[in-house]
């Protein structure tokens, strides 16, 4: 079975996200690190992976166990008639006997239950990677939230300046009602804006704290800026690469593992066990004593198990389809988190380019003409909007290309 190392897969899903270098951490933050930690240790899902491995570890106890002996007891001769009247004539027999499996049935029942089991572990470890992702996923859309509120409060301020402005260009005769009327209603949509940024940044963090189980977070913000787009993205073909070690896939894998091994036990089914006794005899008639010995075994005429070694051959056969099933599984969840990826890096690209600087200039331009008193606020506000609509794409596609990016990091188990 193929070795997968989830302190690796935490460590790449972390490294994911950029931390500034001078970003100093409140006592009321938390990291990436912190918060993949957290949902390991406390989310339900696991807790209830943590009940069936201890059930599977049970099982491999069970299978191993030697079949116990059996104490035999009989009176014969006994409450009859004439000589065999009470118990006068009784014949006493006390023995024990004890099962012998042939064919190392006993060690075989220990190899399917251990296979079984590593199959077990391994659908831990696909919850487990899912909840490393989801985790990651939540975190970048707090950092997103954040970033939202942070440009939200500052375009708040802005148009509470403008709207201010405006009030003393009134006073000195210059500005006009209907500028002030727009200012205000400017200002007021930023207020909206700043409020639903405020509301939407608790509701992500209430989505990550949930990922341990904490209604309340405990936590006011996480650590972490969303870096640009930064190394080339891998070639599906190298993705690929990765399939066989997804634990979907390992899982699916031990299911034949297993199978394989019901199979060998059940065509050792067909040898006989054996069954040997040994016991004490007492003759009450006679006064004598007796050792009484023997022995056992099914005759396979009618039942040579050949139900139980068919079904093990369809569950073999069923296995390896379950096999080839997950790895395509697997491709197609590569396929569409590296698409999303490749998406997003163009939408991130397109709009940091042109989009952004052309609404940051027009914004610019239209804000120097509106000083020089050649433009209406009306124009400033619209210029406004446009900017902060394409800083929200901006942020938006950047969010998108952090989650594909944590998805398929998780995917493959490896950093890109």
């Amino acid at each position: 079975m193929k070795h997968i190392s989830y302190f690796s897969l935490m460590l790449a899903v972390t490294l994911s996200l950029h931390v500034l270098p001078g970003e100093c951490r409140g006592a009321d933050s938390i990291t990436l690190l912190d918060a993949v930690s957290r949902a390991l240790e406390k989310n339900p899902a696991l807790a209830v992976y943590g009940a069936e491995t201890r059930i599977a570890d049970a099982r491999i106890i069970s299978a191993l166990a030697r079949p116990n002996p059996e104490l035999e007891t009989e009176v014969e001769d006994v409450l009859g008639s004439g000589d065999y009247d009470g118990f006068h004539s009784a014949v006493y027999n006390v023995g024990v006997s004890q099962l012998i499996e042939t064919g190392k049935k006993r060690k075989l029942r220990g190899v399917v239950a251990e296979a079984e089991q590593s199959a077990q572990a391994l659908g831990y470890e696909v919850v487990r990677r899912e909840i490393i992702a989801e985790t990651g996923k939540r975190y970048v859309a707090v950092l997103a939230s954040q970033n939202a509120e942070a440009n939200a409060e500052a375009d708040f301020k802005t148009a509470s300046e403008a709207y201010a402005a405006i009030k003393e260009q009134i006073k000195g005769g210059r500005g006009t009602a209907i500028d002030s009327g727009q200012a205000l209603l400017g200002k007021n949509e930023a207020k909206i804006a700043r409020e639903s940024a405020r509301l939407e940044s608790t509701l992500a963090r209430q989505q990550l704290s949930a990922m341990w189980a904490e209604a309340k977070p405990s936590f006011t913000s996480v650590v972490g800026n969303l870096a640009g787009p930064g190394s080339a993205i891998p070639d599906m073909e190298d993705l690929r690469g990765t399939i066989d070690s997804h634990p979907l896939v390992a899982r699916a894998e031990a299911g034949v593992s297993a199978a394989d091994s019901q199979l060998t036990l059940e065509e050792k089914k067909k040898i006989p066990d054996v069954s040997v006794g040994v016991g004490y005899r007492r003759d009450s008639a006679v006064d004598d004593n007796a050792l009484v010995m023997g022995f056992s075994l099914p005759l396979p005429l009618f039942n040579k198990n050949e139900g139980g070694i068919a079904e093990a051959k369809a569950t073999i056969a069923r296995n390896e389809a379950l096999v080839a099933q997950a790895r395509i599984q697997v491709e197609m969840l590569i396929a569409s988190a590296r698409a999303r990826l490749v998406a997003a890096r163009m939408e991130y690209e397109l709009i940091s380019g042109d989009m952004l600087s052309g609404a940051a200039d027009q914004y610019r331009t239209v804000s120097e003409g509106f000083s020089l008193g050649r433009i209406k606020y009306l124009e400033l506000l619209e210029a406004r909007r446009a900017l902060n609509s394409v800083r929200k794409q901006r942020l938006d596609a950047l969010a998108k290309y952090h989650s594909a990016r944590v998805d398929l990091e998780a995917i493959t188990g490896s950093k890109l």
